[in-house]
């Protein structure tokens, strides 16, 4: 069951992210953000009463630092890729938000299976293929193409902060008890809409877009989902091995991308689907829940 909400998890974060580019081409980033959370928080607002629960003051603590984290991370992570190349972004971020989680789960005394354990390390090489662009120059498949110039370092480490700061959020968040309902997100979702809303605040790009809003709207409503989805995952299951399949998220994205933007997908990114699918195989049947 937890490898099967984490794997709904990271589909609902994918398309999520698959909305919320479409939504960012069309207006800034950070009001895209601030949008999408305002909606979450909405939604969380309305279904957290319908899934009952009683939180207490430390499940509503571990929330409030999720929020903080989450939402800082995410405008670093649009930092990183307004100032570098995606193919180099994406990757770093990914694997960072999936590495935190399992090192974690694993000082807090986790043991997962080998298989399973197994399974979840080799979907970082995974989550690496998925989430390079088709031109990037290290894969084999454009060597006609001219070289890029490097990544500034700054770039780097912003990326490796961002996925820090991403599967610290999924830490954080799963420290809440299991009878606190949905009441932790909630807790998340009011301080990140505040974070962000300073962000835009002080941003000089506050214009609105009609389909750019819809965009965000959608990307919201899947983002909360795969919040929730996640949340139940790790009151299911290992944080060691949910955190890494939560983290496969990429995946969705490129699909979506060929599906509907006919965005072509180079033979690496097929491998890494192909990796991705053995990894969730593999961690199912050692049993990840």
């Amino acid at each position: 069951m937890a490898a099967l909400l984490a794997t709904l998890s990271a589909v609902a974060f994918g398309v999520g992210d698959f909305f919320g580019g479409l939504s960012s081409r069309r207006m800034s980033a950070v009001t895209t953000s601030w949008l999408t959370q305002v909606v979450g928080f909405g939604l969380v607002l309305a279904i957290a009463p319908m899934i009952g629960g009683s939180a207490s003051g430390a499940d509503l603590l571990w929330g409030l630092g999720a929020g903080v984290v989450g939402a800082s991370a995410l405008m670093v992570f649009y930092w990183a890729l307004g100032a570098g190349q995606m193919s180099v972004v994406a990757p770093i971020s990914a694997v960072t938000s999936a590495l935190v989680p399992l090192v974690f789960g694993l000082l807090d005394g986790e043991r997962p299976g080998a298989v399973a354990l197994c399974g979840a390390l080799l979907a970082l090489p995974a989550i690496v293929l998925i989430s390079r662009e088709a031109g990037d120059p290290r894969s084999d498949d454009e060597h006609d193409d001219p070289p890029r110039p490097a990544t500034p370092i700054r770039v780097v480490v912003a990326s490796g902060v961002a996925g820090c700061g991403f599967g610290t959020f999924f830490v954080l968040i799963s420290r809440s008890a299991v009878d606190s309902g949905l009441w932790p997100l909630a807790s998340a979702r009011s301080v990140a809409v505040a974070v962000v809303g300073v962000a835009l605040v002080l941003s000089r790009s506050r214009a609105f877009d009609r389909l750019g809003i819809r965009f965000a709207v959608a990307a919201g409503v899947f983002d909360i989902g795969a919040n929730t989805l996640f949340l139940l995952a790790s009151r299911h299951g290992l944080l060691t091995l949910v955190g890494v399949i939560g983290s496969m998220y990429p995946a969705s994205t490129v699909v979506l991308a060929r599906v509907v933007l006919d965005e072509r997908l180079a033979r690496h990114q097929l491998a890494g689907l192909g990796l991705a699918a053995a990894s969730l195989i593999a961690v199912t049947a050692g049993g990840a829940g």
